[in-house]
Formats: C-alpha cells, sequence, structure tokens
C-alpha cells in the first residue's frame, strides 16, 4: 500500500474498525514510513484527547452573539434588496423597517448620522444584486472553521509538558548554566553533567532518559506526540515504556527516532556519534533516509555522516574491523568478503543491510549468504533482493528480526 491508501484507511485504523488483512498492511507500513507513522501518532493522540475531554470547548466571549447579531443584520439585509428589486416604491418603507430591526436586534446598537447615510446610500445602489456578498452564508460557512480552529488551540495547548521533573541527580548538574535549584527543566533550557555526577529525567506518558557524566543535553521539545532532545556530547540511555514512542534524539544531520524500548547514545568530543539498541528497535533518520537497528545491534556515524552498517554488540573484533573498513576506508569487496566468511547466524542483519550498497556480483553472494540461515518471506523474490528494493529488504528484515528474537528469548 501507498501512503495515500494509508491515510485513506488510517481512520478506521485508529479507530479498530480496520480487518485483519488491513490492518496488518497498514502496521507494515507504519514501520517502514515515518511520515505516516508521525500521522497516525497525530489522529491517535487527538482521539484520545477528545475520549479525555471533560468540558465542551467554549468559544471566546461574545463571539456567538457578534456572529447572530451580523447573521440577522445581513438577513433583514437581504430580505430588503429582494424586495425592493421587485418593488422599488417601497424603498422607504423598507429602509425604516430594516432600521428598526437592528436597533432591536443589537438590544442598545447606535448609528450615527453618517452610518446611516452610508447604509441608505448601500442599500439604494443600483448594482445587480447577483454581484452583493451575502454575508450571511459566508459567516455560517465561516463559523464552524473558527470554532475547530479554537478548539484546536485548547487540544494543542494540552500537549504541552514542559518542565520535565529531574527525578535524580548525583553529582553537580548545571541547567542553563545556574544550579539545579528546581529540580525540573523546561524546554530550551540546557544540562549539563560534570565528571562525577549524572541525572535521571522523566519524560512524561514516554519514560526517562538516563545523562551520564560529562554530558550536554537541551531539551528542544516538550509536547505529547513530539518529545525531542538535542544531545552535545556524553551518553544519555532512553528507557521508553510507551505503547506510542514519540521521543527523538537530534545529533548531527541525523535524528534518532526512539520506536520503543531501551537505547544508548553518545557521542564523542569529535562528533562520532554510537547508537546501541537493547531492547526494541530503533530508527536512524538521516538526510530523509530511514535505518532501522534492531535490538542488540550497534551502529556508528562518523563526524555525522551517513550512518555505518550495524552490527552486533557482540560482534568479533575482527567482524567490527572489517566493517568499518567498509564504511569509512573504502574497504570495498575484499571488505565484503571477509564480513561474510566472519558472520554468524546472528549477524545475518549485517549481510542484509550491506546489500544496497554492493555490486551486483556480491549481492548474489550476500543473498546466498543469508538465505542458508533465512530464507526470504514469500512475497520477497531473489529479483527483489539483488534490486535492492527497499520494501522488500525492509520485509526480510523483519523475518530475521522476529526468528532472531525467537533464538533469544529461548535461551
Amino acid at each position: 500500500m501507498n501512503c495515500e491508501e494509508i491515510k485513506i484507511g488510517l481512520h478506521d485504523f485508529v479507530d479498530e474498525l480496520s480487518d485483519d488483512i488491513m490492518k496488518h498492511e497498514i502496521e507494515v507500513h507504519l514501520r517502514t514510513c515515518d511520515k505516516c507513522f508521525n500521522e497516525y501518532k497525530k489522529l491517535k493522540n487527538l482521539f484520545d484527547k477528545l475520549k479525555d475531554l471533560t468540558h465542551t470547548v467554549e468559544p471566546p466571549s461574545g463571539i456567538i452573539q457578534a456572529l447572530s447579531s451580523k447573521l440577522l443584520e445581513n438577513s433583514i439585509k437581504d430580505d430588503l434588496k429582494e424586495k425592493i428589486a421587485s418593488d422599488p416604491g417601497k424603498i422607504k418603507e423598507e429602509q425604516i423597517n430594516l432600521e428598526k430591526s437592528i436597533l432591536e436586534s443589537s438590544g442598545a446598537m447606535r448609528k450615527s448620522i453618517l452610518s446611516m447615510t452610508l447604509m441608505a446610500t448601500g442599500v439604494s445602489k443600483s448594482l445587480p444584486i447577483r454581484s452583493r456578498l451575502n454575508w450571511s452564508k459566508i459567516i455560517l460557512i465561516l463559523l464552524p472553521f473558527v470554532l475547530l480552529g479554537v478548539a484546536y488551540i485548547v487540544y494543542d495547548l494540552q500537549k504541552n509538558n514542559s518542565p520535565w521533573k529531574i527525578e535524580t541527580a548525583v553529582g553537580r548538574i548545571l541547567i542553563d548554566g545556574k544550579e539545579n535549584i528546581t529540580g525540573t527543566i523546561s524546554e530550551n533550557e540546557s544540562l549539563l553533567s560534570s565528571d562525577n555526577s549524572k541525572a535521571e529525567i522523566l519524560i512524561p506518558h514516554v519514560g526517562s532518559i538516563e545523562v551520564n557524566q560529562n554530558s550536554i543535553i537541551i531539551l528542544k521539545k516538550a509536547k505529547d506526540g513530539d518529545n525531542r532532545i538535542t544531545l552535545e556530547k556524553g551518553s544519555v540511555k532512553i528507557k521508553n515504556v510507551s505503547k506510542e514512542p514519540d521521543f527523538a534524539i537530534d545529533l548531527k544531520n541525523s535524528s534518532i527516532i526512539d520506536r520503543g524500548g531501551e537505547l544508548t547514545v553518545s557521542v564523542d568530543e569529535y562528533g562520532n556519534a554510537k547508537v546501541s539498541a537493547k531492547i526494541g528497535f530503533t530508527e536512524i533518520n538521516n538526510n530523509s533516509e530511514n535505518y532501522f537497528l534492531s535490538e542488540k545491534y550497534v551502529c556508528d556515524i562518523m563526524n555525522g555522516e551517513k550512518p555505518g552498517t550495524p552490527y552486533r554488540s557482540d560482534a568479533p573484533d575482527t567482524l567490527i574491523k572489517e566493517i568499518k573498513n567498509f564504511d569509512y576506508n573504502n574497504g570495498g569487496d575484499n571488505s565484503i568478503d571477509n564480513i561474510i566468511s566472519t558472520a554468524r547466524k546472528s549477524d545475518m542483519l549485517t549481510l542484509l543491510a550491506i546489500i544496497p550498497r554492493a555490486s551486483q556480483t556480491k549481492r548474489k553472494i550476500l543473498f546466498q549468504a543469508i538465505t542458508n540461515h533465512f530464507p526470504p518471506p514469500a512475497n520477497v523474490t531473489r529479483m527483489d533482493i539483488l534490486n535492492a528494493n527497499k520494501k522488500m529488504l525492509h520485509l526480510w528484515w523483519e523475518e530475521i528480526r522476529e526468528q532472531l528474537k525467537s533464538i533469544s528469548d529461548r535461551k
């Protein structure tokens, strides 16, 4: 299914009205498309908020009265214009009735001599009726949008969750360069931990951040559905317990999208980053490209460049060395051969990640090496993989990930 088809079925999916086939297809698509996933989160959050609202949204004071008066006034004008068109001789009589009706509808509306003159002039103009705006209809059309806009503003304000509470702090913690007195961090504030200090911050409705020593973070956004920090340097551990994770870590040229579980992100003094997924899986966004990191896998991002090939956290040093040669030292086919010969069954996601960057000849070898341990799903063909079809590669990635998780759970 493409994005447009997903959007059509997303409402029923959130409302739990989709059949099993549609539900599965949407779930698969949401794992691979960050744009549709964000639309899903917005729609789901809106449904949840509407369910939780205990009061109806009241429009701004006086808006209904003002609009009602305007509607009545223009309705009388329209009625007058029709009568004038049919009987010009009744202009004066109808004009007097119009003024009386407007005064009665407003309660105490005062009209100056100038405004009366302008009204009379406007009534007696000989412009065709079709060219005049029907304000009552326009206001009736616009009123629902005004009320909807007010409701959305109220809803959006309810999503703000700043400040975040600093649950525990060991050693010296600075907030925007000052001593941590309030025990909280607000949007656009920074947190600095020293040599022998660390802190745990609670993310409302999501989980927690453990900030390790010698780290600097900035709280960029504090809003349900869009919680985001920037990691300037140091190391943080994220524990996400939400069913709908909505937390991101911005790095140089990349963003780490937490898809639930537990992960660690570190940045050294040179801007080199390391992302480790311990539980669940994580998404790395770089220049509109998405890369998925399965649990117990690690990914290096050197100096803000394109994310490197993921490898198991317990991978042999020889394998990690060849991966870095392939990623950053132009290791080419020689490194691929060494990676294949060194890889274990648990390293097959590493081989799968290399396929889009390998030559056609090496893709065939990689395909066979992976198939020896994990045959592709029925709807994924050999030609799909040799053509590096992103959707098919991800379906195979999901299949291997699930089987690896089952093997790990049995141990």
